[in-house]
């Protein structure tokens, strides 16, 4: 699964105290140290779907804010489970959660019905990054790769390189679709 857990240069409100917004470069410094950073549906800390810190959640800086992807575990019903609600389109929005190193206050003009402006120009530590049923940014974003596409990807890429490769990555895809019939008809 892949998201977008913040936008870079995008208002949101917080509550109704004040205008948020994350600056392009904000998370520069906290992924640089490498955090031991969880993914977790709608940071729910009980639901690790990946780990930074067992390589199982990848995170970057963007152009447009920090990008995020992690290995959905198959034996996990609940990583399933979220799988396939943000496939469906159930769950579409990211959020993290973090606290602030630096910001930036901009009071809104007097008589203006505007809430002040928070733009925040560094994270200092970046807790977890969730796929959300709601998240504080709505232009935030999560989707699912179809397992089946990236193994006839998998499949595609050893059939170029040899013929033991293309049996390797066939058998491997039989034992994982083996694998989630299985934890179909337990779930049934």
């Amino acid at each position: 699964m892949r998201g977008e857990a913040a936008v870079f240069d995008e208002e949101t409100v917080i509550g109704s105290w004040f205008r948020e917004k994350i600056a392009k470069g904000a998370f520069k410094r906290v992924l640089s140290e490498n955090p031991d950073v969880v993914a977790a549906l709608n940071h729910n800390w009980d639901k690790v779907l990946g780990r930074t810190t067992s390589g199982t959640l990848r995170l970057k800086e963007t152009d447009k804010g920090l990008e995020y992807e992690f290995d959905v575990n198959m034996e996990d019903p609940e990583a399933v489970s979220t799988y396939q609600k943000i496939k469906r389109g159930d769950v579409t929005q990211s959020s993290f959660a973090f606290t602030v190193r630096s910001e930036e206050w901009t009071n809104p003009e007097r008589g203006s019905e505007s809430l002040p402006l928070r733009t925040v120009t560094e994270v200092d530590q970046l807790f977890d990054v969730a796929p959300c049923t709601f998240g504080a940014y709505p232009q935030t974003s999560v989707s699912a790769r179809s397992r089946s596409s990236e193994l006839q990807g998998k499949t595609a890429q050893a059939d170029s390189n040899g013929s033991e490769e293309v049996r390797e990555v066939r058998q491997k895809a039989r034992t994982r679709r083996l694998k989630l019939l299985t934890i179909y008809r337990d779930w049934e």
